[in-house]
């Protein structure tokens, strides 16, 4: 790629001749600053100063730094020393405000109590404000041999002050160019102020999985849609993290069953305490004429359950936790879990790296316990990560009490990134060796994600779902404290179901064909429909779980437009989790076939629907296909989702959505083929 710098030369040779004498395998690859700027994609007009600065020395770290370390000791001391000189020095760039939301009269609604509403901010205008540091430094390469020159401290900070001067010839030629234009101001949210720096990258050495979209049923070949029910949310909470952090929104990441159920309906609660409320709702498709949008609503009754708590905290304290504020996240989380639970329920907690860490290990006691207390306040990141041994001892303390105390309901809960390097990494051969064999009073075991870079979604993700709990992501303590307050942790920690599924049969004389949106690793065959399996989801007490479909309809359907028409009957299974008893419930899914999204006078609806099909689309991005389709169908849902902030401009949930979806429209019409240029034909 040819430069956009001048003095690139100069540059590179400061860099070379700097590492000349050192040993060879620390020195700079030939590729070096080929390999620094095709990861970065410079042009001067479109970063500020800052984000130039910012993106090449996470270039480095990510290419060149990981490198220089040979041991974990000498990791953790570089990115201190990195952090603690990059705190020191001055940052400019350009401020990122928000308008004052209007005070509009707006349902009472907010997101989920365990995922609190948060502000974010928009692309840059023109002003100055504080930047975010750079993410954080990769975890270090393995230890060298012992012939090796030993990397001390010393030269790794003299290697950052080179870098340094580099950043600054850059930010002297950068300092020229003309300022960015300003930016479509976005009203505030409503929660904390937070300056985020422009998206520009995916975080290094992230996890997920692409589980590719579902496609459309023809009902002639089968009409039946079997799912395991969803109430995780991680997927969207990631994304908003990513986003304020200053990253691109990864498309692999997005699942889109949870950017729906991040999001309260205010659906009616149960008629009794046994089972579900279920809604039903259709409406014609917003970006196809063609087609209907149906959404079916389930709304668990709110039980109050006294029954104790057998608890085991199973905390990651390997060295990949020592990145940016993980161990601050989980010891907030470990702490409010502690400070939530009654006298009548009982405590343990386990550490573990490389293999478990006996002096911390505490089995189970009262919460209050000064030993709970000490061991949670000493979580401390070294070594490598065992999750397997981790999760194993867990599983043999939680079992323990188990036996002792049999009314209780007993939840293991692992705070990890997710980063197992040593034993089984993955989650089944984890889940095999800590198998749970007592199905009538299981193990439920939640996983905690935190952190940005170094993240293994589909470990935490995976765990979650095979091991009959449910999965939550954590960015800084203030929401840790907040999803695990005593109100929020009794309500998640009370099983209205267990092992609940759905299936919904739709009617092939009305219906020409379907497709699910999101659920696709949730799905499963309609045999399974009657068994009961722990992967199925557990739901708790209170919880709404939403699911939207596209469908095509027949023309003898369409003729009864004006009409309230059955299209589908839903059936409901599981387990009641106090007793074991199995249950199931059944209802019509129906509605008027003439009704646009907005003639349904719910903002609710209209907002779901957005979000489901946003989330859908996006996810498909990077898959090569239907780029321009994507593009032209983001941008038309951005402009509908502006139309409700009269109605939901208020609620911080609204506005936070509101900003990702403008960034996911904006990456998706940079991805789209552009248009001819002249007009003519080929």
């Amino acid at each position: 790629m040819a430069s956009n710098y001048g003095s690139d030369q100069e540059m590179e040779h400061a860099l070379r001749e700097h590492f000349a004498t050192e040993a060879e395998e620390l020195r700079a690859p030939d590729n070096l600053w080929a390999s620094i700027e095709g990861r970065m994609d410079l042009q001067p007009t479109r970063h500020p100063v800052t984000q130039v600065r910012r993106r090449i020395l996470g270039a480095l770290k990510q290419h060149w730094f990981p490198v220089m370390a040979t041991g974990g000791a000498v990791a953790v001391a570089a990115s201190a020393v990195f952090l603690a000189s990059r705190a020191t020095q001055d940052e400019f760039g350009v401020s990122e405000s928000y308008a004052a939301a209007p005070a509009a009269a707006a349902p009472a609604v907010a997101a989920s109590p365990a995922m609190p509403a948060r502000s974010m901010t928009p692309p840059p205008a023109a002003q100055a404000a504080p930047q975010r540091e750079a993410p954080p430094m990769m975890q270090a390469a393995p230890a060298a041999p012992a012939t090796q020159a030993p990397v001390t401290v010393e030269k790794i900070v003299t290697r950052e002050v080179v870098v340094e001067k580099v950043v600054e010839k850059v930010v002297q030629v950068e300092a020229h160019a003309p300022p960015p234009a300003a930016a479509t101001v976005a009203p505030q949210a409503a929660a904390s102020q937070r300056v985020a720096t422009p998206a520009s990258a995916r975080p290094p050495a992230t996890t997920f999985q692409d589980y590719r979209r579902q496609p459309f049923v023809a009902t002639a070949e089968d009409a039946v849609s079997t799912f395991s029910l969803d109430t995780d949310r991680t997927s969207y909470q990631l994304a908003l993290s990513w986003l304020q952090e200053g990253y691109d929104i990864e498309p692999d990441s997005v699942r889109a069953e949870e950017w729906i159920n991040a999001f309260d309906y205010q659906y009616e609660q149960p008629a009794d305490d046994w089972g579900f409320a279920v809604t039903s709702d259709v409406a014609m498709h917003p970006l196809d004429g063609s087609k209907h949008l149906v959404r079916i609503g389930f709304q668990a009754a709110e039980v109050p359950d006294d029954r104790p708590l057998n608890v085991t905290l199973v905390l990651d304290a390997s060295g990949s936790m020592g990145d940016g504020n993980r161990v601050d996240i989980a010891r907030a989380a470990a702490d409010a879990i502690r400070q939530s639970l009654r006298p009548q329920d009982r405590l343990a907690v386990v550490h573990f790296t490389e293999g478990v860490i006996h002096d911390l290990t505490v089995e189970h006691t009262s919460p209050d316990a000064s030993a709970v207390q000490r061991s949670i306040q000493r979580l401390a990141p070294h070594g490598s990560t065992n999750v397997q041994a981790g999760l194993n001892q867990g599983v043999r303390l939680a079992d323990r009490i188990r036996r002792e105390r049999p009314e209780a309901y007993n939840y293991v809960i692992l705070m990890s990134d997710g980063v197992a390097n040593v034993d089984a990494t993955n989650p089944f051969a984890i889940l095999e060796s800590a198998y749970d064999r007592n199905a009538l009073n299981p193990l439920r075991l939640i996983t905690i994600g935190v952190g940005i870079n170094n993240y293994n979604d589909v470990l935490l993700e995976q765990l979650a779902q095979h091991g009959n709990g449910w999965y939550r992501y954590l960015d800084d303590t203030g929401q840790a404290r907040s999803t695990f307050s005593r109100d929020n942790w009794l309500a998640l920690s009370t099983p209205f179901a267990d092992q609940t599924r759905a299936q919904v049969t739709w009617d092939p004389d009305l219906v020409k064909s379907w497709r699910i949106i999101g659920y696709e690793n949730r799905v499963t065959s309609d045999q399974s429909f009657a068994e009961d399996r722990k992967e199925f989801a557990e739901i708790p007490s209170g919880a709404a779980t939403t699911v939207f479909y596209e469908i095509e309809l027949h023309d003898r359907a369409l003729a009864r437009a004006g009409q309230d028409v059955t299209l589908a009957n839903v059936e409901l299974r599981w387990v009641v989790a106090e007793t074991g008893q199995s249950r199931s419930q059944r209802s019509e899914v129906r509605g008027r076939l003439d009704s646009s999204l907005n003639a349904t006078g719910d903002p609710l609806l209209q907002l779901g629907a957005i979000v489901a099909l946003s989330a859908d689309r996006y996810g498909g991005l990077y898959d090569g296909e239907y780029v321009a389709e994507i593009s032209r169908d983001l941008t038309e849902l951005e402009d509908r989702l502006r139309s409700l902030n009269s109605s939901l401009g208020g609620l911080g949930a609204y506005q936070d959505f509101r900003f990702m979806l403008e960034h996911m429209a904006e990456q998706a019409r940079a991805q789209a083929p552009p248009a001819s240029p002249s007009g003519y034909s080929r």
